[in-house]
């Protein structure tokens, strides 16, 4: 009987405390992962942003993503992944915008260059008229 008493006493105070281990030792495993992927495309973004007219047009923009993507690398070296996962996507969305900077003031500029054009042919248009 005394045997039986002690191993129902030790399974009340074991269970608990192994389960806790447990479960602490699963939330260990469920860490946030070095994000490779979305270090991968805020290179690539920043890659596809680097040129002459974003670098004219969207330099603050380009700058920003340059150094938030290095505070990333740093955060991954100290093994912080979610600061890097966050700077990354935030490089990546710098890089994005200055790209949009720099395609609209390209689009403006054709447009400016068009308008000239109709307006130099009007011109012709007018004097042809009054010949």
């Amino acid at each position: 009987m005394m045997i039986d008493h002690t191993s129902r006493l030790w399974r009340s105070h074991t269970l608990p405390v192994f389960s806790a281990l447990f479960f602490t030792a699963l939330l260990g495993c469920s860490s946030t992962p070095e994000p490779v992927a979305e270090m991968a495309a805020a290179k690539t973004s920043l890659v596809a942003a680097e040129n002459e007219e974003t670098t004219r047009h969207a330099p603050v923009a380009i700058d920003r993503a340059k150094q938030k993507l290095k505070r990333a690398e740093t955060a991954i070296a100290k093994e912080e992944y979610e600061e890097a996962k966050r700077l990354a996507e935030e490089a990546q969305a710098d890089a994005e915008l200055a790209q949009a900077i720099a395609s609209k003031a390209e689009a403006e500029k054709a447009v400016n260059e068009l308008e000239n054009s109709i307006q130099v042919l009007r011109e012709e248009i007018m004097r042809a008229r009054s010949r």
